[in-house]
């Protein structure tokens, strides 16, 4: 398993590394949009500051490309190597389990791309002007800082899989949610701090107030588990005592 995945990684980076100029122009895309703003023209932003910065640039876009990019098959080589020891029932949920959490991780890189970057360049911009300071960015650093942003807003947003794994586990509930909303807001707080490359209010906000909301979502989808499942256990109750039958 572990010689399958570095090979697609390897294989993956190779790709991406015939692909680095369309890479950048996707990963500068926010900061071209920032820039527009502003009026100012994207060499008054981009700077190389070291003779080696535009071959890191090129092998740190092309491992993180390839990353990405081999991530789906390094998590079916893992699926193959746990299957023979799950249960049947674990076996029917590892496949929605794995789609629901690609689907809302690309859904906060999703958001965080096209509505929380923008803002937040043209915010760290702002910042320059106030302070009376023009800001440059050394490309290699601008791409450490987008892709850490993307990762948090990623990884944030698994917020609901979570919860619903924990209360099929039996592990949380409705009510303990429910009950403990202020302390889950000081969590989400604090991991918002420590995920993001950035301090500044516009940005912590922006990712804790969407995961606070789903939070909230959770406990309503933690409701609809649990009134599922005792509606299961009532039939199974009827069915067990009365043979299935009345109505």
């Amino acid at each position: 398993m572990l010689f399958k995945s570095i090979l697609a990684l390897i294989v993956c980076m190779g790709l991406c590394l015939g692909f680095v100029k369309y890479i950048l122009d996707i990963l500068r895309h926010p900061l071209t949009v920032a820039a527009a703003e502003k009026k100012l023209a994207m060499s008054d932003l981009l700077v190389a500051n070291t003779p080696m910065s535009p071959l890191n640039t090129i092998m740190q876009t092309a491992l993180m490309g390839g990353l990405i990019l081999a991530l789906p098959f390094v998590l079916f080589f893992v699926g193959q190597f746990i299957l023979p020891a799950l249960t049947a029932r674990e076996k029917r949920l590892l496949i929605p389990t794995f789609s629901v959490g690609a689907v809302l991780f690309l859904g906060g890189v999703a958001f965080c791309y096209f509505l929380i970057l923008p803002q937040t360049l043209t915010y760290l911009m702002d910042l320059g002007d106030f302070t009376e300071q023009r800001v440059l960015w050394a490309l290699d650093e601008y791409l450490g800082f987008i892709v850490q942003l993307l990762i948090a807003f990623g990884v944030s947003f698994e917020l609901p899989l979570v919860i619903v794994i924990l209360a099929k586990l039996g592990i949380v509930s409705k009510k303990f949610l429910a009950k403990y909303r202020r302390h889950a807001f000081l969590v989400i707080f604090i991991f918002t701090t420590c995920m993001m490359p950035t301090t500044d209010p516009w940005s912590l906000g922006a990712m804790a107030v969407p995961m606070y909301l789903l939070y909230e979502a959770s406990i309503f989808c933690v409701g609809w588990i649990e009134k599922k499942r005792a509606e299961d256990e009532a039939r199974d109750h009827w069915e067990e005592n009365y043979g299935g039958e009345g109505e």
